[in-house]
């Protein structure tokens, strides 16, 4: 056989083999593959508090299980009590929420309720009641399925004690080694990308960059808006304040409507119970300060890091969400950004003008 031939056959098979032996290795590690994606972004947006800590401790294993304590007491613990806190109030806010949508006419159970309703009577009476209802069904069903939602990943959570455990204990493991061996693993990676040092450093540089990007600026503005919006909740008496500050923190991840997809319709709902003043100074509250600190916080962390298009990015939370899940909040923007990144990769190594 010529050595024309045999080399091509020699590369089909080895690239077929090695295809085949990546996809089996896909097939192993499948189903640990969201807690290797969390324990990877923990340990890159951690990184710069490992470099600040190898000034003082020099022993890599001491520095790494130092870095992992830290991943325990301050994300893991505090998630946790606010899974059962969280939980706690689902439950407790469950029932009432059954208990008002089960009465004969909910919108007619609201309006008895508001005190400005016999204001605007000769208005509702012109009303089509078969609209009504169907808008009653509409708000029935949406608000059941979120609090189902919540109810049903809560249970599970909580039911599922031993996976959760054995799943926290695979995590700091994996995050241990990862503090300690995580530059061998990325320079092994680096060395085998079949492109230049300077095409290579551009797209390792700019995925670091996004996430400690878009995963802290994200991060760090949906606590901001929880923290500022259960203030604000607590303050106007509206009942289950942690609740609705968990929402608040959930809607921040969201690049159109953001938490005022949670503090607005309870802006409306002090309105309806008659409190104008107090409705008013909730309204400039959440207008000047929860959704204004969006502002101030991304541009201080993000910067220019990224340059993505807010309905872009919608898009694809929504899809990250359906794919990955929860998960989806964080993966989407970094993918989108790296994607983006890429091709501008592409205008300059083909020289393609803007």
């Amino acid at each position: 056989m010529e050595p024309f031939k045999q080399g091509k056959i020699g590369d089909i098979f080895f690239f077929s083999f090695l295809l085949f032996s990546l996809f089996l290795s896909y097939l192993i590690f499948r189903p640990f593959l969201k807690l290797i994606i969390i324990s990877v972004l923990i340990t890159v947006i951690l990184y710069p508090v490992q470099k600040r800590l190898s000034k003082y401790i020099k022993n890599e294993y001491l520095l790494a299980f130092v870095c992992t304590l830290l991943v325990f007491l301050f994300i893991i613990v505090p998630s946790i009590f606010l899974i059962i806190f969280i939980t706690n109030q689902t439950l407790i806010l469950y029932p009432k929420f059954i208990g008002l949508v089960s009465q004969g006419n909910l919108f007619e159970y609201i309006l008895k309720n508001i005190p400005f309703a016999d204001k605007f009577s000769k208005y509702l009476e012109n009303i089509d009641n078969t609209k009504i209802i169907q808008f009653e069904e509409i708000i029935k069903s949406y608000a059941s399925s979120i609090f189902k939602f919540i109810l049903d990943q809560s249970r599970m959570i909580l039911l599922n004690v031993a996976v959760i455990i054995v799943g926290i204990f695979l995590m700091l493991l994996l995050i241990f080694f990862l503090f300690k061996d995580g530059k061998k693993f990325y320079y092994k990676i680096y060395r085998l990308i079949p492109l230049s040092d300077k095409d290579k450093n551009f797209i390792v540089y700019k995925t670091y960059q996004a996430i400690q990007g878009v995963v802290l600026g994200s991060v760090l503005t949906a606590i901001a808006q929880s923290i500022l919006g259960f203030i604000a909740y607590l303050v106007a008496g509206i009942e289950f304040s942690i609740f609705w500050a968990f929402l608040t923190f959930i809607a921040s991840f969201i690049p159109i409507g953001g938490a005022s997809l949670v503090w607005g319709p309870l802006a409306i709902y002090i309105f309806l119970t008659g409190n104008i003043i107090k409705g008013i100074l909730f309204t400039l509250w959440g207008i000047a300060v929860i959704s204004m600190v969006d502002n101030f916080i991304k541009p201080w962390v993000i910067g220019d890091k990224t340059d993505i298009h807010p309905i872009v990015l919608f898009f694809a939370i929504l899809g990250g969400l359906n794919l990955f899940g929860f998960l989806g909040i964080f993966l989407a923007p970094i993918i989108v950004v790296i994607v983006d990144n890429l091709l501008k990769l592409y205008q300059e190594r083909y020289h393609i003008s803007e």
